[in-house]
C-alpha cells in the first residue's frame, strides 16, 4: 500500500516567533545575526513588521530594549496588545546556539512559498498568447536564481581559527594548473574563488590561450566549463585537436575546420581525438546569454562534475562584452561591465572555482608607439580593476610587425612565436611579464 507523502506546513509562524524571541533574549544576538536575515522570510506580517522595525533601529545606532521594541509597534497588533505580543515572542526564545537551526527552518519555508508562487505565475503567463515562451523561460531563470542565491550560509570565522587553519595548512589554495609552468609559478594556477580577467586586442591570442590552457587543465583531471558566446563548440574542438597534436607540423585548426587534410593527417587527428576523449570539459556555445543564464548553467555543470567525482575548477566566459545585459543597466556600458565583473566574482566564491573572463581592449592601444597594454586600456576599466584578483594582458609583437612593411626581417623571425602574458594585477602575488611560446595557427601555447 502506498502511503500519501507528508506535506510541509509552509507558514511556520511558531518558528518565526521563536526566532525573534531568541534574537531578543540573547545579548547582542540581533546586532550580530539580524543583518543576515531577510524580512521577507517571515510569513506573518506583524512579525515581519517587528523584525524590520528592530533592524531599522540597529541601523540607526539605537539599542534594542523592551521599551524601544514595544513602542515601535502599533497599539493593536492584529487583535493582541503590543506588550502582550512582545511578551509572547520573548517567551518562545531558545538558547542562542539554536538560532542557526531556526533560521534554516524559516528560510526553508520561505523558499518553498516562493517556488509555489513562481510556479503559479509561470502557469498563468504560459497560457497567454502575448507571452514569448523563451522570454518567460529567461525570466524564470532570473526568479529562481534569486531564491538560490540565499542557499549558502554564513562563513564567518574567528581570526584565531583562520590563523590556525593557515598554520595547519588546512586552507592552502593551490589552483588548478594553467598548463603553463611559468604562469603556475606566478599565479598559483587557476585559484578557486578568484576572478581572472584576461584581455587583449583582436589577434593577440585570447582564444588560443583559452583553448590551449583549459584543455590541459581538463587533462589534469579538473572540471572546466566554457561559455563561448563567440566561437562554436566545433571551432573550439578544432583548436583543441590541433593543439593536442603538439607539433608545428600538425594541421592548422582552420584547415581542420575546413576539412583540408591528407590521409596521414586524418590518422593523426584520430589519435589526438582518442587522447582527448572523455575530458571533463563542457562547452556551451549559445551566442545570446544573460548572466543569470550563465550562472544557472554553471551550477548545473558543477553538479554534473561532482556526480562524477570531479571538481569544477574553471568557468570561462568568452567574452564578457557579449553577455546580454540585464534591463537594469542596459545601455550604460560602464554599469554593464561592472555588473558582469561583480557577478563573476560572486560566482567564483559561490562555486569555489576560478572564473576567467576574456575581455577585448579598447582601440587606444593601436594609437601608441608602444602597443603593450596598460590598465587604462580595459574598456570601462574601473569596476573590472576593482573586482578582479588577476588581470593579465596578452601581447604579440609579431602581429604588429607583420603589418609594417619596413620591419626588420630578423626581428620578425625572432618574435614570430613569442606571446607575452603581462600580469598587471595579482592580488596574492607579484606582477610580471611572462614570456610564452605560441603557434597561433595551431592554437598552441607553451612555456618558452
Amino acid at each position: 500500500m502506498n502511503l500519501p507523502a507528508s506535506k510541509i506546513v509552509l507558514s511556520e509562524v511558531d518558528s518565526e516567533i521563536t526566532l525573534l524571541g531568541s534574537l531578543f533574549m540573547a545579548p547582542g544576538a540581533f546586532e550580530q545575526m539580524g543583518g543576515s536575515i531577510r524580512p521577507e522570510w517571515f510569513s506573518d506580517g506583524m512579525l515581519r513588521y517587528m523584525f524590520e522595525a528592530c533592524r531599522k533601529m540597529i541601523d540607526e545606532g539605537l539599542r534594542l530594549t523592551p521599551q524601544s521594541v514595544i513602542s515601535s509597534l502599533p497599539e493593536d497588533c492584529g487583535g493582541i496588545a503590543r506588550n502582550a505580543l512582545y511578551a509572547r515572542v520573548c517567551g518562545a526564545a531558545l538558547p542562542v546556539n539554536t538560532i542557526p537551526g531556526v533560521v534554516s527552518i524559516v528560510k526553508d519555508r520561505w523558499a518553498r512559498r516562493e517556488l509555489i508562487e513562481q510556479a503559479e505565475q509561470i502557469r498563468e503567463r504560459a497560457d497567454m498568447f502575448s507571452e514569448n515562451p523563451y522570454d518567460l523561460a529567461s525570466d524564470v531563470i532570473v526568479s529562481l536564481d534569486s531564491i538560490n542565491a540565499d542557499r549558502s550560509g554564513t562563513k564567518v570565522k574567528s581570526l584565531d581559527t583562520a590563523m590556525q587553519n593557515v598554520r595547519e595548512k588546512k586552507t592552502v589554495r593551490r589552483g588548478a594548473s594553467t598548463g603553463l609552468h611559468a604562469l603556475d609559478v606566478k599565479l598559483n594556477g587557476y585559484v578557486p574563488g578568484q576572478l581572472y580577467v584576461i584581455a587583449g586586442r583582436p589577434g593577440m591570442g585570447k582564444s588560443a590561450f583559452m583553448c590551449s590552457s583549459l584543455r590541459r587543465t581538463a587533462q589534469s583531471g579538473k572540471g572546466v566549463a566554457i561559455f563561448s558566446l563567440e566561437m562554436t563548440a566545433e571551432e573550439i574542438a578544432c583548436r583543441c585537436l590541433s593543439d593536442g597534436l603538439d607539433s608545428v607540423h600538425a594541421p592548422y585548426f582552420g584547415d581542420i575546420l575546413k576539412g583540408l587534410m591528407s590521409e596521414g593527417q586524418e590518422a593523426d587527428l584520430q589519435v589526438a581525438q582518442d587522447s582527448l576523449s572523455g575530458l571533463p570539459m563542457l562547452v556551451d556555445d549559445d551566442a545570446r546569454q544573460t548572466w543569470s543564464q550563465i550562472v544557472a548553467k554553471a551550477r548545473q555543470a558543477k553538479a554534473k562534475f561532482e556526480a562524477q567525482g570531479i571538481p569544477l575548477s574553471v568557468v570561462c566566459i568568452d567574452h564578457m562584452g557579449l553577455v546580454t545585459p540585464s534591463d537594469r543597466y542596459r545601455g550604460n556600458k560602464v554599469a554593464e561591465a561592472g555588473e558582469v565583473s561583480g557577478q563573476a566574482r560572486a560566482l567564483a566564491k559561490e562555486l569555489d572555482c576560478c572564473v576567467v573572463l576574456l575581455c577585448q581592449l579598447s582601440r587606444e592601444v593601436e594609437k601608441r608607439d608602444d602597443k603593450r597594454p596598460v590598465m587604462s586600456d580595459l574598456r570601462w576599466s574601473g569596476e573590472i580593476e576593482q573586482d578582479a584578483h588577476v588581470i593579465g594582458f596578452l601581447y604579440r609583437e609579431a602581429y604588429y610587425l607583420a603589418q609594417d612593411a619596413n620591419a626588420d626581417p630578423y626581428k620578425v623571425s625572432e618574435v614570430r612565436n613569442r606571446l607575452e602574458f603581462l600580469i598587471r594585477k595579482n592580488r596574492n602575488g607579484e606582477t610580471a611579464d611572462v614570456r610564452l611560446w605560441c603557434s597561433i595557427g595551431h592554437s598552441m601555447i607553451r612555456d618558452e
